[in-house]
């Protein structure tokens, strides 16, 4: 029996079968090194047909900066990513892990539910620079979560790095009782450093393997292959024909597999598996499609290559989509205190929703140019609710802004005014 799809931030909405969006995961084990100049290439941003969503997986992002939101990559990411309309409405690290995730400006209303979880495996769970990390959203109704994990590291340590994959999934726990962790959601996407390798073949002759392209025949000698077939990991999860070299491990800008004096044996630790539950609602039958699968030679910073890989998601198609908070008309603020008044339906405001106040193309939902906390009126009253902005706070605050209601559980937006002029 399939799962009930949770109603609690689903807009009022009329189904209409299914549509596809496109998702586009990158994970990269960046070796502490700072972003390249350009990422364009590696996020396909110069292809006229580009993804709805984007989720950048990263791993050993130098933790002399421990920020999320303000570190180089992000910073470098958002600033490359939302110049193409998208808006950054999620983020999280742990240690050097980093994930982020973009949407088109255009489906950010389809978007709620958002929560991310973290969870440390290193020294048995004391340390971060081992773990995962995840975020998990709902569009349209459907939920996916998407994990960027680290794992235990060196060829002997498999059994490591399968109690690391369990530790996630017991550890990660989320708010809606739908989706109360990681394997609940609709649709799972992971992607990381796996640090899986080649088990039993000599440097040399994966080397040769490699230099011939024959990849299936070192394929067979992958431990995270040999650990799905055995059922120990990633059980139903389902991953796309590799074909491409080991992305692991290089010598820094090079084209050389490791010439240290360790001299590694070439491996793909880096990839991207998903899971989709054989579930249907209103007719319509969850379903991912593959479009590539690849790594990125030309990105050289690091001893990894970055993989991508864009997939077609099935989900519901609405005809409607109506937020439950409904702003009153915005005009122009000049000047003085300007109260905005709004009504809600089929929500019941919590502790801590607030309204922001944002510039019209903004580009990360933490971005406000100021916010007020709602105060909630007894569920009796039909009286309109209201916050009030004092203008008085901002010396130079002009051009076009709108509001957004920001629901405190689950960090979802529930409502968003029309755009108006500020000239203060």
């Amino acid at each position: 029996m399939g799962k009930v799809c949770s109603k609690k931030f689903i807009p009022i909405a009329k189904t209409k079968g299914s549509k596809t969006i496109r998702i586009y995961l990158c994970t990269w084990n960046v070796g502490t090194k700072p972003p390249p100049d350009d990422l364009a290439s590696l996020l396909s941003l110069d292809t006229d047909l580009r993804p709805d969503i984007y989720v950048i997986g990263l791993q050993e992002v130098s933790t002399s900066d421990l920020s999320a939101t303000d570190n180089p990559w992000t910073i470098k990411l958002t600033s490359t990513i939302c110049s193409k309309g998208y808006i950054r409405f999620k983020d999280v690290r742990l240690s050097g892990m980093l994930e982020l995730a973009f949407c088109r400006q255009n489906i950010f209303t389809s978007i709620n539910g958002i929560e991310s979880e973290k969870t440390k495996t290193g020294f048995g769970g004391w340390w971060g620079n081992k773990g995962g990390v995840c975020i998990r959203f709902d569009v349209n109704g459907i939920n996916m979560c998407i994990v960027n994990s680290h794992l235990a590291a060196h060829r002997d340590q498999t059994p490591e790095r399968i109690m690391d994959l369990n530790s996630i999934l017991e550890d990660q726990k989320f708010r809606d009782d739908d989706v109360n962790n990681i394997l609940d959601h609709d649709y799972v996407l992971w992607l990381g450093d796996l640090n899986f390798r080649l088990d039993d073949l000599p440097r040399e002759e994966v080397l040769t393997r490699i230099k011939e392209k024959d990849y299936s025949y070192l394929l067979h000698y992958d431990q995270l292959n040999k650990t799905r077939s055995q059922g120990l990991a990633f059980v139903d999860f389902k991953e796309g024909p590799i074909n491409f070299p080991p992305t692991y491990k290089f010598d820094v800008e090079s084209e050389i597999y490791d010439t240290s004096e360790k001299q590694r044996v070439p491996a793909w630790c880096d990839r991207i598996l998903w899971l989709a539950h054989d579930d249907s609602y209103e007719g319509v039958h969850l379903d991912v499609k593959q479009l590539h699968y690849k790594h990125h030679p030309s990105y050289k910073t690091s001893d990894h290559r970055p993989v991508t890989s864009l997939f077609e998601v099935k989900i519901l198609s609405f005809v409607t989509n109506t937020l439950p908070v409904i702003f009153h008309q915005q005009n122009k603020w000049a000047k003085g205190d300007v109260v905005v008044k709004f009504v809600i339906n089929r929500y019941q405001p919590t502790t801590w929703d607030w309204v922001g106040l944002y510039q019209e193309d903004f580009t990360n939902i933490d971005h406000y140019e100021d916010f007020e906390y709602v105060v909630p009126h007894s569920k009796e009253s039909e009286e309109p609710l209201k916050v009030t902005f004092l203008l008085s706070k901002f010396k130079h605050l002009r051009g076009k802004h709108i509001l957004l209601y920001i629901g405190t559980y689950k960090n979802t937006m529930l409502g968003l005014s029309n755009v108006f002029l500020i000239n203060h």
